[in-house]
C-alpha cells in the first residue's frame, strides 16, 4: 500500500447479478406499497429493510414517549429545566382501575406500530389496551428479557442492564399502554402510519398464530452476518450475489452490502488510528452521499473490536460489512479514500448489488453523515448535532457514537432530541445517551445485539474510549422536508475536555443536505489516546466497602461508585446505607491483625441527604457524632475518632443513625470510604 498524503484508493463491487434476483425483490418492495400491511410484513421489515428507502407516506410518523424530566416543556429558553435530568417516574397520567392504580406512559391513535420498548428498570406488568379493549397484560421485565417464547433474543433481551423489545405491536384505531407499579426509566416508540393505512390490532393469540414467522424473524436477525458470499437478508430471501472490486456502480443498481478487508501486519500497529485516515467514499450519480472514516461508519470503535449487529458489524477476522441497502438509479461510485501512512496496514472494499426493482416514484438515497468535535468543554451542557437533515423527504435510520472520556464517571446523562419536519419541541425526547442505545445504569459491560450495541468501553469505570450504534429500522424516524437530531452533552464532573464523533445513517430525496460541516483532514481525526487514569488510593486503609456486613436493622447496603468525584473517594467506591431511619444501625467487622492500642481515623460521604451518625468500634465509642450534611457529594477527608484497645480477629464496627441536619433531606444516609487501625 502506498503512503503518500491524500491518495484515492478506488475499490467497488459488482455487475448487476440475474433477472432472477431482480424479480424475487420486486415482490416485497412493490407490496410494501400496498395500504394492508399484514403481521408477517411488519415481522419481515426487521429483516429486509428494503423498504427504507420508499419515500414516506404523507402522514407517517415515529414519536417516542419516554420518562423525560417534563421540566423540560418549559423549553430551551430555561436552560437549568431543558436540562433537567429527573428522567424517572414519569407518565402521562395515572388513572384509577378496578381500585388499582394504573401509570400511563403511551397513548395514541392509529393505525401504528409500537416498535420499541425499553427500560433501565422494568417492573410490575404491563397493559395494552388496543383500539379500547384490554388485550394483553405482560409481565414487563420477562418481555423486555427475552423471557416470553416465541419474542426471544434478539428480538428482546437484556443488554448491559437495559431491557429491550422489537417485538412489532400493531393497533388498527388506538393503543394505550400502561403500568401497574411506577418509579422506573422508559422509552416507547410508535410509529403511526398513513391514515388509509389498515393493520391486524395485536393481541396474544398472534404469538401463537405466526410463531414461526416469529422464529423467522430471529433467525434472519441473528445470522445476518454471515461471511463470505453469502448476502442473507432474510431465512426465507436467500441469494448470492458476485463480489468485486470495480469502481463505477450500474445505473438501475441496488447495492446489497459493503465488505472491508482488513489486513494488519503486527499487534504493534495501532489499527483504530490507521483506519480514521481511511474515509469510505459513496456517490450516486454526482452527489456525494458518504464521506465517513470506515473505522466509524463501521463502528469499530478506537481499537476496531469485533461485534456483530443486522445492518453494521466487524468480524473476529478484522472485516467488516455493511447491509444497508443503498439505490442508484443514475449509478454512482463506491471509493476508500486514504490520507497518509497506514504503516502497513493494507485495506481493501468490495460491493454486491443487484438490479434496482421497479418502484413508485424515485427511491431515497442512502447517507451517511459523520460528525466530529474534539476538545469541548464538558460545562456548560449543550447539545451536539448528530444530523441537521434538510431539503426533502426522507428517513433516519440509525447512529453510531465515539467518545473520548478523561474521566471515569459517567459522561453520558444527555438526552436525545429529534425535531421533525420543523417541530420546536422534540417529538423524540429521550431519558439519557445509554437509553438512547439500549442499556442502562452507565454500564461498562460492552454487548453487541441486532440492533444496538456498546462495541467498547475502555474503563475503569467510563474512562477512555465507549463506541456505540443502534440501527432504527421499523423504529425509523420518517420525514417530509427536515430532521435534526440534537444529542445533549451532560457530564457528570466539570472543566473536562471531551471528543465526539458520530455517523448518522439516513435515507434522503436527492438534494437533501446533512447541514454538518464538512469532514477534518486525517490530522484532525487523530484519536489523541489518553494516559492509565490516576486513581486515589488511601495509605494504609481498610476500605469501607470491603467490610463485611454483620447485621442491619433498616434500610439497604450497597457497594456505590463514586467515580464522578474523581480522586476525592479511595477507590471511587464506599460502603452506602441508605433508606434507614434515626435509630437503625448497621454494624461492619473490622479485621484486626494482633492485639493492642489503635488510633482510628475514618472518612465519610457526605451530602444533601446525608444524616448524622454516631460510631463505635467493640462498644468503644469513636469521638462525637458525625454530621454527613454537605450541599454536595464531598468526603469529609480523614477524621480522628481516637484510640481504642482490640483484641485480635474481628471487631464490630457499629453505626447508629441519630437524626439529621436541620438543612438536609430525609433519607439519612450514611457513606463510609474507609477506615485506618494505626497500631500505638
Amino acid at each position: 500500500m502506498r503512503s503518500d498524503t491524500a491518495i484515492r484508493y478506488v475499490l467497488g463491487m459488482a455487475r448487476p447479478a440475474t433477472c432472477l434476483v431482480a424479480l424475487l425483490l420486486a415482490v416485497p418492495a412493490v407490496a410494501q406499497r400496498s395500504k394492508r400491511l399484514e403481521y408477517p410484513q411488519l415481522l419481515a421489515r426487521l429483516t429486509d429493510a428494503d423498504w427504507l428507502w420508499y419515500p414516506p407516506a404523507a402522514g407517517e410518523r415515529c414519536v417516542q414517549f419516554s420518562s423525560y424530566d417534563r421540566s423540560s416543556d418549559k423549553g430551551p429558553g430555561n436552560f437549568d429545566a431543558w436540562y433537567g435530568n429527573d428522567d424517572r417516574g414519569q407518565y402521562l397520567r395515572t388513572e384509577d382501575r378496578d381500585g388499582k392504580k394504573e401509570y400511563v406512559m403511551v397513548d395514541i391513535d392509529g393505525p401504528g406500530v409500537m416498535s420499541r420498548l425499553w427500560s433501565a428498570n422494568p417492573s410490575g406488568v404491563l397493559y395494552f389496551d388496543i383500539d379500547g379493549e384490554r388485550v394483553w397484560t405482560v409481565d414487563f421485565k420477562a418481555l423486555t428479557s427475552g423471557q416470553i417464547d416465541p419474542i426471544v433474543e434478539p428480538l428482546a433481551g437484556m443488554h448491559s442492564r437495559g431491557g429491550n423489545c422489537y417485538l412489532p405491536i400493531p393497533f388498527g384505531k388506538h393503543l394505550k399502554v400502561s403500568a401497574s407499579k411506577g418509579d422506573f426509566y422508559y422509552q416507547c416508540n410508535v410509529v403511526q402510519l398513513a391514515k388509509d393505512s389498515v393493520v391486524p390490532s395485536f393481541g396474544p393469540a398472534m404469538l401463537d398464530q405466526f410463531q414461526g414467522e416469529i422464529a423467522d424473524c430471529v433467525h434472519g436477525l441473528a445470522h445476518a452476518a454471515q461471511p463470505g458470499n453469502d448476502l442473507t437478508i432474510s431465512r426465507r430471501m436467500e441469494y448470492t450475489l458476485a463480489w468485486s472490486a470495480e469502481p463505477s456502480v450500474p445505473a438501475r443498481s441496488l447495492v446489497r452490502g459493503l465488505e472491508l478487508q482488513v489486513k494488519r501486519p503486527s499487534q504493534a500497529v495501532d489499527l483504530g488510528a490507521a483506519l480514521r485516515r481511511v474515509l469510505l467514499v459513496v456517490h450516486c450519480g454526482d452527489e456525494a452521499v458518504a464521506r465517513v472514516p470506515v473505522s466509524d461508519f463501521f463502528c469499530g470503535g478506537a481499537d476496531w473490536k469485533p461485534w456483530h449487529g443486522t445492518m453494521l458489524g466487524v468480524r473476529e477476522d478484522g472485516s467488516a460489512y455493511s447491509r444497508w441497502p443503498m439505490p442508484m438509479p443514475t449509478g454512482g461510485r463506491i471509493e476508500l479514500e486514504i490520507d497518509g501512512d497506514l504503516h502497513g496496514v493494507e485495506v481493501s472494499l468490495l460491493w454486491a448489488a443487484d438490479t434496482l426493482p421497479i418502484t413508485v416514484g424515485t427511491p431515497l438515497l442512502f447517507h451517511a453523515s459523520y460528525h466530529q468535535e474534539k476538545g469541548f468543554a464538558s460545562r456548560p451542557f449543550r447539545d451536539f448535532t448528530v444530523l441537521d437533515a434538510k431539503g426533502g423527504a426522507g428517513r433516519f435510520v440509525g447512529c453510531s457514537l465515539l467518545v473520548k472520556n478523561p474521566s471515569r464517571a459517567w459522561w453520558g446523562e444527555g438526552d436525545e432530541k429529534f425535531y421533525v419536519d420543523g417541530e420546536t419541541f422534540p417529538s423524540t425526547f429521550g431519558t439519557g445517551t445509554e437509553d438512547y442505545f439500549g442499556y442502562a445504569w452507565c454500564s461498562p459491560e460492552p454487548f453487541t445485539s441486532a440492533f444496538h450495541a456498546q462495541t467498547q468501553c475502555d474503563g475503569p469505570g467510563n474512562y477512555g474510549f465507549t463506541s456505540l450504534h443502534r440501527s432504527q429500522i421499523l423504529d425509523s424516524v420518517p420525514f417530509q422536508s427536515s430532521f435534526r437530531f440534537e444529542l445533549e452533552v451532560w457530564h457528570w464532573v466539570e472543566g473536562l475536555q471531551l471528543d465526539y464523533s458520530s455517523v448518522a445513517y439516513w435515507y434522503g430525496a436527492a438534494g437533501t443536505t446533512s447541514g454538518l460541516p464538512a469532514v477534518p483532514p486525517a490530522a484532525e481525526r487523530t484519536l489523541d489516546r489518553l494516559p492509565p487514569p490516576p486513581v486515589f488510593v488511601a495509605e494504609g486503609a481498610i476500605e469501607g466497602e470491603s467490610l463485611r456486613v454483620v447485621a442491619m436493622t433498616g434500610g439497604h447496603h450497597e457497594v456505590q461508585g463514586l467515580s464522578f468525584r474523581e480522586n476525592t473517594f479511595s477507590r471511587d467506591e464506599h460502603r452506602w446505607w441508605r433508606n434507614a431511619n434515626p435509630g437503625d444501625t448497621l454494624v461492619l467487622a473490622v479485621p484486626v491483625a494482633e492485639a493492642g492500642k489503635y488510633k482510628v481515623t475514618a472518612a465519610f460521604t457526605k451530602a444533601d441527604d446525608y444524616g448524622i451518625v454516631q460510631c463505635t468500634l467493640d462498644d468503644q465509642k469513636l469521638g462525637g457524632p458525625f454530621d454527613g450534611y454537605a450541599t454536595r457529594v464531598e468526603s469529609s477527608g480523614p477524621l480522628d475518632l481516637g484510640t481504642v484497645k482490640l483484641a485480635k480477629g474481628e471487631a464490630m464496627l457499629r453505626l447508629v443513625i441519630l437524626g439529621k441536619n436541620e438543612k438536609a433531606k430525609p433519607p439519612h444516609m450514611v457513606g463510609l470510604d474507609y477506615l485506618r487501625l494505626e497500631k500505638l
